[in-house]
């Protein structure tokens, strides 16, 4: 679990002197955008000309604001849709960072009205990202970290089982699902670890789900919002983890595999488990609170994920 400052008064104003500090102006409003689990993120508004987006983490993410930088530029050169770096503030108290607004609204809150077309051609952008993303490279190490010198773990099943580690706190914590459902995931990662220890560690955009990416007022993709780190390991990965949140929440699937199509990958018992896995980790995130973007857990939403999670998991079996 991770603070959360109780008032949003003072992040508001900081957001705002950051704005006036990155662009020489006064904003005449600061929206906080309402999606993302990790950092506070806002935009600002100014009268005659392009609003701004400013992230603006807590002081333990001066380190990854940092690194993300980094990444950015990176990314940038080798054709990923991020937007520009405009300003940053990483020495101050809340360390912030003034990025371009890419045209749109994430993919989540569109997604349900994009026609098939539309969905297609998000997937292909989506995908390109990845395949550009890839192009970085790996020593051989997985997990997530700016750099894959630094990726914490010599086995792709480790990540899986850290994953689960974490799932199976939260919702030992939360007391709002039964805990013996992570261990049933456990139980097939164990099962297939030679499988998942032989496949390489590619680099890969972890968070391209329904969130960071950004579709266009015409459905087309306007680019990725921000980015962190990268994950190393299986790119499939991060499809999985889309396709969970459109099983729990309600979606249209297609677009996943419209996305695994344009990107040459193959649904099989390895991805059928990452789905099941990401669900759980959906239900771990019931009764937690991050920045106050969380969702209130409700029984129907709580079914919903028990719903498809075990509709998942008979499809994970069937190896």
């Amino acid at each position: 679990m991770s603070a959360a400052l109780p008032d949003m008064s003072p992040i508001l104003e900081l957001a705002a002197t950051a704005a006036r500090v990155a662009t020489g102006r006064v904003p005449t409003e600061i929206r906080r955008f309402r999606t993302g689990a990790m950092h506070h993120v806002f935009e600002a508004l100014f009268d005659g000309c392009s609003s701004v987006v400013i992230r603006m983490g807590m002081p333990g993410r001066r380190a990854s604001m940092t690194g993300g930088i980094r990444l950015n530029r990176l990314l940038r050169t080798v054709g990923v849709p991020l937007p520009e770096v405009l300003a940053q503030g990483l020495d101050d108290p809340f360390p912030w960072v003034a990025l371009e607004r890419l045209p749109g609204t994430d993919l989540g809150y569109v997604i349900g009205s994009l026609s098939n077309a539309q969905l297609h051609s998000v997937a292909e952008g989506v995908a390109a990202a990845q395949a550009a993303a890839a192009l970085i490279g790996s020593s051989g190490r997985y997990g997530y970290a700016a750099e894959s010198k630094d990726a914490p773990y010599t086995r792709w099943s480790d990540v899986l089982e850290a994953n689960l580690v974490r799932s199976r706190s939260r919702i030992r914590a939360a007391g709002l699902f039964r805990s013996n459902l992570v261990e049933r995931v456990a139980a097939l990662v164990a099962a297939r670890r030679d499988a998942l220890d032989a496949l390489p560690a590619t680099s890969f955009l972890h968070d391209t789900t329904t969130r960071n990416v950004i579709v266009s007022p015409a459905g087309r993709l306007s680019g990725i919002a921000d980015v962190d780190d990268l994950c190393f390991g299986d790119p499939r990965y991060t499809p999985a983890l889309t396709m969970a949140v459109l099983l729990a929440h309600g979606g249209p699937v297609a677009y996943v595999e419209h996305w695994m199509r344009v990107a040459d990958q193959r649904s099989d018992g390895l991805s059928r488990i990452y789905v099941a896995l990401f669900l759980v980790d959906l239900m771990s995130e019931h009764g937690q609170r991050f920045n106050g973007n969380e969702q209130p857990s409700t029984p129907q939403a709580r079914a919903a994920l028990l719903h498809a999670f075990d509709i998942a998991l008979r499809q994970a079996e069937v190896t």
